[in-house]
């Protein structure tokens, strides 16, 4: 009966063990999702604020693609975005990334920023 006792005590155990080995890996992964996505949105926006400041239209955009297609170091440039800013997703900084963009278009004539991975 002693040894019945001990196997569900050790089983008890290990499950414990493995839902908090679960439970911390939920959580950790959620913090990452949450430091990519205010990674993303930041950037977008600092895109929209030069396109706003820029004046660009959607008949600009239209005519000239690549002129939306806003380059991490023309925010840089332009100081929109800090240089030492890191992705959280490669763990390098911004400047060292230049396939990188955020495309600039329009949707009831407001401007979309949209983060793009190069």
């Amino acid at each position: 009966m002693k040894n019945k006792k001990r196997v569900l005590i050790i089983l008890l155990i290990l499950i414990v063990i493995v839902l908090l080995i679960l439970g911390t890996v939920l959580v950790c992964g959620g913090m990452k999702a949450k430091e990519i996505s205010n990674f993303e949105t930041e950037v977008a926006e600092a895109a929209c604020e030069y396109a706003s400041d820029e004046n660009f239209t959607e008949a600009i955009c239209n005519a000239y693609e690549n002129l939306c297609k806003v380059r991490y170091s023309t925010l840089i440039t332009r100081e929109y975005l800090s240089p030492d800013l890191t992705n959280p997703k490669t763990k390098t900084q911004i400047s060292e990334d230049t396939s990188s963009y955020v495309q600039i278009s329009f949707e009831d004539d407001k401007i979309v920023c949209t983060y793009k991975e190069g």
